[in-house]
């Protein structure tokens, strides 16, 4: 008999879309966790050695002090926010923090988790943390109960099949998508951020009717208009089928 220790997740996303995710428990979240510390204890050695090179100036010190507490605090914040919910230690072990309703968690989400990170770590070594998200159906620390965010695990199986699913409903609109090229220029206008913006709206087209998804896909159209400029945004017959086009155009220089 096979047991899986593995909790999972519904979530309803604001299209009406039920989700399961499996959840990230306190093995995986501490093997994110050592990795993250090792790169700061290795950012902090650099700075200590730094430090002692730059010898008694009083202003190199309290500069080198200044960097040391903003990377420290910011490390966490900056990549779950830039990097889609993932610092390096997360990335490495394929999980990702996101908001209760599936989407990516946002900056303020973000800054409330890490504020209760201080907490999570008493008495020492994340110890009330660890307990925390023992005895939490979903696996949630303080700070994820506070922020309302969970942390799920990237399956890839499930990535590819839904990648699968995508792809059979872009080829409903083959016959509708640009026969063109994303120009370099449009390229470097579109920042990761926008990305998964792009990347979450498609996520939607096997599940949502089309009329639905074509009320998703007009602000995110103008969104992206003011990115690539007007001429582009309108090479496509309507706006779902500019979205993917641009969404095959951009999917292999982005998706990780």
């Amino acid at each position: 008999m096979n047991v899986s220790w593995e909790k999972e997740v519904s979530v309803v996303t604001p299209e009406q879309v039920e989700l399961q995710f499996p959840t990230a428990g306190v093995g995986m979240r501490a093997v994110a966790q050592l990795i993250d510390t090792l790169i700061l204890g290795v950012f902090y050695i650099a700075l200590g050695i730094a430090s002692v090179l730059i010898g008694g100036s009083d202003y190199a010190q309290a500069a080198l002090l200044i960097v040391g507490a903003v990377v420290g605090a910011g490390y966490y914040v900056s990549l779950e926010y830039f990097m889609g919910g993932q610092t390096l230690g997360k990335r490495a072990v394929h999980i990702r923090v996101v908001q209760a309703d599936g989407r990516n968690a946002g900056l303020f989400a973000v800054l409330i988790r890490n504020l209760f990170r201080l907490l999570d770590m008493l008495p020492i070594g994340y110890f009330l943390g660890m307990i925390v998200v023992l005895c939490s159906s979903r696996d949630r620390r303080i700070g994820d109960m506070v922020a309302g965010t969970i942390v799920v695990v990237e399956k890839e199986k499930e990535r590819l099949k839904l990648r699968k699913k995508i792809d059979k409903r872009i080829e409903e609109w083959r016959m509708s998508l640009p026969r063109m090229e994303l120009d370099a220029e449009s390229r470097q206008a579109i920042a990761y951020s926008d990305w998964e913006l792009l990347a979450a709206w498609a996520e939607r087209l096997p599940f949502v009717p089309r009329e639905r998804l074509a009320e998703l896909a007009r602000p995110i159209a103008r969104h992206f208009a003011g990115r690539v400029g007007p001429r582009l945004a309108s090479i496509a017959p309507n706006d779902t089928a500019f979205l993917i086009w641009l969404y095959e155009q951009l999917r292999d220089e982005w998706e990780v």
